[in-house]
């Protein structure tokens, strides 16, 4: 697949290769991706130690050795792809596949992700209060602090956005940011940086995203150069006012396609853009929700417990004081209410030793103790705006982009980008990755990631074709036969073919199960001939 997209030729079109170096910036990649691709990913400097068993002439270019793929050799091409300009980059290797993978380029999907990254950072450190980058120089990457969508917030880290095609994994575009990048303001700069790349381009182009993109200057900015659906977040007053006000009985079915979806659609203004909104009610969304309020609701319960146990072991020097305790409690409960309430004195004696016979008890403090119960009207209000929510899109032909297919566009968010991420995150592949401690090539590795995900797509895609039109299947983890595997199984069936290194024959004897004979006999007459397979 790497040679079908002319991955190597690409690249050293695009880096000339130095005459001093025995490997170009093309062939120093591939052997990244197959190295990421392997199951065993280490780091560069162990590179040579995963080739011992490959046919590295074979599989990269006649008369490299395992020894050539070295820790500098690699490093220098990540450096040498920082240079070069890494989305650019990126962008000519992935429009070369989607051409031929034979897709339309029309719609496409866009989110972020982070990761999260141990040590110092110097380089970072010292760019803390620079305000932009020398002009000319390629951009660098400043790994700090930010929103950890690891939910390691105590880490550094940083920030990748991508941009797939629709109903698929395929990347299109891959971008490094700052670890403190929001995805407000970040969205719109890589739909721009995007569009700069593509100019010329003839098909009107449909970005989908999350609510992020959702806000007046970013909507102001794209509207008139690109169609776009998101999610209305719900912080938007118009949202709560038409959930509240139309009901459900308005809402139309959503049909076969969208089982248990009804909607309602309504035009509006927002931000100067006239749109469509597209209401929308999801029963499966209202029962996963109204679980998640019912955990909310017990937590809160435990919470004012134990809020309302050290309140009552708390002397106050007045009554006032006590019940501004009180409040503050209850004041910041959104699904339970006081029912009771009692301050009582706190008396004893001021002075130390026996009280004589006709001293009296002062009071020393006040004490707050009470009960509490569910609020119906705050669980009521939380429950009614269960399993709604709103799609806007200033696509506003509604017979080219119809309501249902709006909405299925947009659920096809987590099936086309959320897949991508998991592969960066997947501890098979490139596991330990981000071990490097130059930003720059922390920046090109997840490039090289991009790279060896858009190859691991492609080829899962044409090895479920091939089975579609053969009619043929591969066993999946139970045995049983499956005509739509995924690469990561398929790479897993794979595992322990034995290749021996012969003289007369630089490609060297392989020897194969039959399962694995099977699995390469769906794939090109190129791929067969590297293990040998008729």
């Amino acid at each position: 697949m790497a040679r079908k997209i002319r991955l190597v030729e690409i690249i050293d079109r695009m880096i000339p290769p130095a005459p001093q170096r025995g490997v170009t910036a093309g062939e120093a990649v591939l052997a990244l991706v197959l190295n990421g691709l392997g199951f065993v990913s280490r780091p560069l400097y162990l590179t040579p130690a995963y080739f011992e068993t490959k046919p590295v002439g074979t599989l990269i270019r006649s008369g490299l050795t395992e020894e050539d793929l070295n820790e500098f050799t690699l490093g220098r091409a990540l450096d040498d792809l920082h240079e070069a300009g890494l989305s650019a980059l990126f962008l000519h290797l992935a429009s070369s596949a989607v051409g031929l993978s034979e897709r339309g380029t029309t719609f496409f999907h866009l989110d972020s992700t982070s990761f999260t990254l141990s040590g110092r950072y110097p380089q970072s450190e010292a760019r803390e209060d620079e305000e932009a980058e020398d002009e000319g120089e390629p951009a660098v990457i400043r790994i700090t602090h930010g929103f950890s969508k690891d939910h390691r917030p105590d880490l550094k880290q940083f920030v990748l956005n991508m941009i797939t095609l629709h109903k698929s994994r395929i990347p299109i575009w891959v971008e490094a940011l700052d670890g403190n990048t929001v995805d407000k303001t970040s969205f719109s700069r890589t739909i721009q940086s995007f569009l700069q790349q593509v100019q010329g381009a003839e098909t009107p182009m449909l970005f989908v995203a999350d609510s992020a993109l959702y806000t007046k200057k970013t909507i102001g900015e794209l509207s008139g150069k690109i169609q776009w659906v998101t999610r209305v977040p719900e912080t938007v007053g118009l949202v709560r006012h038409l959930l509240s006000e139309v009901p459900l009985e308005a809402f139309r079915p959503g049909g076969e396609d969208l089982p248990g979806i009804r909607f309602c659609e309504v035009g509006t203004t927002f931000g100067g853009i006239p749109q469509r909104w597209i209401l929308v009610y999801s029963q499966t969304s209202r029962e996963r929700e109204e679980k998640t309020l019912s955990r909310a609701v017990s937590r809160e319960k435990k919470a004012l417990e134990a809020s309302l146990r050290a309140l009552s072991q708390t002397v106050f020097s007045c009554s006032e004081d006590a019940r501004t305790a009180w409040e503050e409690i209850f004041g910041k409960a959104r699904y339970h209410r006081a029912s009771e309430c009692v301050v009582s004195e706190e008396t004893g004696h001021v002075r130390s030793g026996r009280p004589k016979k006709d001293a009296k008890p002062e009071i020393q403090g006040y004490r707050i103790s009470g009960s509490f119960e569910p609020d119906p009207e705050g669980i009521d209000r939380e429950l009614h705006r269960k399993g709604f929510f709103v799609i806007a899109s200033n696509h506003l032909d509604d017979k080219a982009l119809p309501a249902p297919e709006m909405i299925a566009l947009y659920k096809s968010q987590g099936t086309s980008i959320e897949p991508g991420f998991r592969f960066y995150k997947d501890p098979l592949f490139f596991a330990d990755a981000f071990f490097l401690k130059s930003e720059k090539r922390i920046m090109a590795l997840t490039v090289v990631m991009g790279i060896a995900l858009l190859i691991y797509s492609l080829a899962e895609e044409e090895l479920r074709r091939t089975l579609k039109t053969l009619k043929g299947s591969v066993p999946d983890q139970k045995k049983k036969p499956t005509s739509r595997p995924t690469m990561r199984w398929i790479f897993q069936l794979m595992e322990g073919i034995n290749w021996m290194p012969s003289r007369g024959d630089p490609a060297g004897a392989i020897w194969m199960k039959e399962v694995q004979k099977k699995i390469i006999s769906f794939f090109s007459p190129e791929v067969k001939a590297i293990y040998g397979v008729p």
